[in-house]
Formats: structure tokens, C-alpha cells, sequence
């Protein structure tokens, strides 16, 4: 299994409508994109020193399936439309994970 994680840093214009509509067409992604196998994703809650505004993680059983997730017309949408407006740096990881 392949677990992704990315966390990202919003612009300082950044509204919190903005911010709201990024998360509700999150929450749509796993509706479209049948290969995720799991899907989270939340605003940091402000516990200690934050390096980040925003986290998704994200698992698919393969490779293949990461990329196709990657360059789906939905997500590749999603960051045009939604997530590079609003996101002044971005973070990725994608690691083994034993399910």
C-alpha cells in the first residue's frame, strides 16, 4: 500500500470561503476517484508549533494507482481550480505502508 501525505501553507489572501469550498471538494474526491482506499484530510488544530495550515492523507494499493490519482481530470481540476490560488508552499511524502 502507498500512502500519501501532503501538507500545505495558504497565501495570506487566502479567505476562509476559500478554505471551506477546498475542503468541501476534498471531501468529494474519493467519491470520483474509485482508486483511493482511503482518504483524510483536516486544518491543523493549532496544538503546538505548526509547519503547515492543512494536511491530506491519502492510500492507494499500488504505484499505478498513485499516478493515476495524480493526473486524474478530477484532481488535476482541483489543484488548478482550488488548491494553487490559495497555497503559498506545499509538502509531499509517499511511503510503503503495511495494511
Amino acid at each position: 500500500m502507498i500512502r500519501h501525505v501532503a501538507m500545505f501553507t495558504w497565501t495570506e489572501e487566502a479567505t476562509r470561503d476559500e478554505i471551506r469550498t477546498f475542503a468541501a471538494k476534498l471531501s468529494t474526491m474519493p467519491d470520483v476517484i474509485a482508486l483511493i482506499r482511503r482518504y483524510e484530510h483536516g486544518e491543523d488544530l493549532g496544538l503546538g508549533t505548526a509547519t503547515a495550515d492543512y494536511v491530506i492523507v491519502a492510500d492507494f494499493e499500488t504505484v499505478e494507482d498513485y499516478w493515476s490519482y495524480s493526473g486524474h481530470p478530477y484532481h488535476v481540476d482541483f489543484i488548478e481550480k482550488y488548491a494553487q490560488p490559495i497555497i503559498a508552499s506545499v509538502a509531499r511524502v509517499q511511503f510503503h505502508v503495511t495494511p
